[in-house]
């Protein structure tokens, strides 16, 4: 059985396992698309349509191949509700069986041709898992707040109830209405901000460079109102880690700053998974897609073969396994490149792929 065939009924069986049953008619056939379309991305190492055809098991030609999976990316009957979310929900729920909170990130970057995605990802095994996402036409810059809005709408229905959440997010995430959304939901949050964002202290104004931090140091500010609004009763930190060249500033509803910067620390986990869906994996800038809406359904493959590379990770480091394809006395890749690079050894060595994506050991 050829490398491809032996991918594509790993990934198979692992989406069918997520389900809990097995799918039936129009839906199993666009879920067997869908299991190409992982495989082809994991075996090119590339979101292009040909290369990704290229890695396909079928024995059909090429261009047919890279036609079928540009069918699936234009049909409309491929919703995330129906192949994406019921994962996204599975994933969520097995990460809070772990320890009751998880960790949700959120920030864009550019992605296809003229098009940029706002995604959400959940703190795990050092990176950021993608929960959800939505891709719009333009440059990369600042999304609006009500998209903001419109993509914590899609994740907050897939957060288990009873679950702790805490939000992260960069300086464009500041908003007031996003802040009242995550406050709410009963959510914690801590998001960057700007030096000069205002804060009100009783009858006194200043804004977060007054705080004059020095390097080295954290100062903050208890129930305060943030930005012109006063909004809220809130945490603002000024703080200036030695290893950063200027300070940053944050606002929170957490009532502690030190555990506020903690959490503020993960936040970067979001931008490493975007360079390993781009340059550092699978090219996701390169694709000639400027749709984007196609974009949004290529995430879905994107995604689970995120999920899978990164299990496949920590398989390996768990069963002290990861020698097999890094120095023995240290590993220093990230659980996605050394589950891909141990993929690529168990091919070759004709072993058993795993495909359990729900069997994530506490991180």
């Amino acid at each position: 059985m050829s490398d491809s065939h032996r991918r594509y009924n790993a990934i198979k069986k692992a989406l069918v396992q997520c389900l809990g049953s097995q799918p039936q008619g129009h839906f199993q056939q666009h879920l067997h698309t869908l299991a190409l379309l992982i495989g082809g991305i994991i075996g090119s190492s590339h979101t292009q349509l040909p290369e990704i055809a290229s890695h396909s098991p079928e024995k059909t030609k090429l261009e047919s191949r890279a036609t079928k999976f540009k069918r699936w990316l234009s049909n409309e009957r491929i919703s995330e509700e129906l192949y994406w979310l019921p994962f996204a929900r599975a994933l969520l729920g097995k990460l809070s069986q772990h320890r009751n909170e998880i960790t949700l990130v959120i920030d864009g970057s550019v992605m296809g041709q003229g098009c940029v995605g706002l995604v959400v990802g959940v703190v795990y095994a050092g990176r950021a898992l993608p929960v959800a996402w939505l891709v719009r036409e333009g440059k990369k810059g600042h999304f609006s707040q009500a998209e903001h809005l419109a993509l914590l709408a899609k994740v907050k229905p897939l957060v288990p109830s009873g679950v702790q959440v805490v939000f992260l997010g960069d300086g464009e995430f500041d908003g007031t209405l996003l802040q009242e959304e995550l406050g709410e939901a009963g959510w914690s949050y801590v998001v960057r901000t700007a030096k000069n964002s205002l804060l009100r202290q009783g009858d006194k104004w200043l804004n977060f460079e007054q705080l004059g931090v020095g390097r080295g140091q954290l100062r903050f500010l208890s129930e305060v109102g943030f930005s012109a609004e006063g909004y809220g009763s809130l945490l603002a930190i000024a703080y200036w880690d030695k290893q950063y060249e200027e300070p940053i500033y944050l606002i929170s509803n957490l009532r502690s700053a030190e555990q506020a910067c903690d959490y503020y620390k993960r936040r970067w986990r979001i931008e490493s998974f975007f360079s390993d869906q781009k340059s550092r994996g699978f090219r996701l800038e390169d694709n000639h897609l400027n749709r984007p809406e196609r974009i949004e359904r290529l995430l879905i493959g994107c995604a689970i073969a995120y999920w899978w590379l990164t299990y496949l990770g920590l398989v390996a480091h768990s069963k002290n396994e990861d020698q097999l394809v890094h120095r023995t006395e240290r590993t220093d890749l990230s659980f996605f490149r050394l589950g891909w690079r141990y993929l690529n050894e168990l091919l070759l060595r004709g072993r058993k792929l795993p495909c359990n994506l729900l069997a994530l050991p506490a991180s």
